[in-house]
């Protein structure tokens, strides 16, 4: 309850801390979210699976929120959650959709937060992505030194391996907030609102189990990825044969 008997002085700062619906607006006109009708908290219209990502999440964290994480708190708030701050990822780089499937069924195996998949983000310039998560620096480095020798294993020694902090646009990009190692502490103020913001959007409808059909359908995107960016590998999957028929050309193909 808002008590408007105490410090009137400073009582439209308090208001405004308070009002997410006019820090969320673009969200809530943009039909992203709306505010329940049983306790006003934001829940999004109609939640529904990503079935056009192009990741295969092999293993999900239910307790971890990326849904207002990166929606709310980093492209509407301009924040970098506490959580988000503990996140370390390691990267892999598969240099072929083959690395790339091998790195799914590597990951299948490990059994750890991870998912992999294409990249299609303008900040990332590589065609293909493994990452493993993890809650702390430390956690971050014993995983790399783990997924390090098992890629050399089973992908290649000359298969990219990096240790990273969160999500790639926090770091770099228009709107990023610059180095990860010059990010300030959140203050006990910052805090607080975070808490009062997650309260505030409860977890609805987010499962941690992606189904075979999802499954299937990225899959074949990746393999469509490949043949559209040069990476011959992909007729390892299509019986050497390739996803269109070639052009019928008219050039003297001596000159050619």
């Amino acid at each position: 309850m808002i008590n408007t008997k105490t410090d009137r002085k400073n009582l439209y700062l308090k208001l405004d801390r308070l009002n997410l619906i006019k820090k969320i607006d673009s969200l809530i006109k943009g039909g992203q979210y709306h505010a329940r009708v049983e306790d006003g908290r934001f829940v999004p219209n109609g939640p529904a699976m990503g079935i056009d990502a192009p990741w295969v999440y092999v293993k999900s964290d239910s307790q971890c929120r990326c849904d207002i994480y990166h929606r709310v708190f980093f492209n509407v708030l301009k924040m970098i959650p506490s959580r988000c701050r503990r996140c370390y990822k390691v990267v892999v780089r598969p240099r072929t959709v083959v690395e790339l499937f091998d790195l799914y069924e590597l990951q299948r195996e490990m059994g750890v937060y991870c998912k992999c998949g294409v990249e299609k983000r303008v900040t990332t310039s590589s065609l293909y992505g493994g990452y493993f998560y993890c809650d702390s620096e430390e956690q971050g480095q014993r995983r790399y030194k783990e997924v390090r020798e098992l890629v050399s294993e089973h992908l290649s020694p000359e298969t990219p391996v990096i240790l990273k902090r969160y999500c790639t646009e926090y770091e770099v990009g228009p709107d990023s907030q610059g180095p990860s190692d010059e990010l300030p502490e959140l203050t006990e103020e910052e805090l607080e609102f975070e808490a009062y913001v997650i309260h505030n959007f409860p977890s609805v409808g987010f499962g941690t189990h992606q189904p075979d059909h999802v499954t299937a359908s990225v899959m074949m995107e990746w393999i469509s990825h490949a043949s559209r960016y040069g990476d011959d590998t992909y007729k390892t999957f299509t019986d050497g044969s390739p996803l269109f028929p070639p052009y019928v050309t008219y050039h003297d193909k001596k000159e050619a």
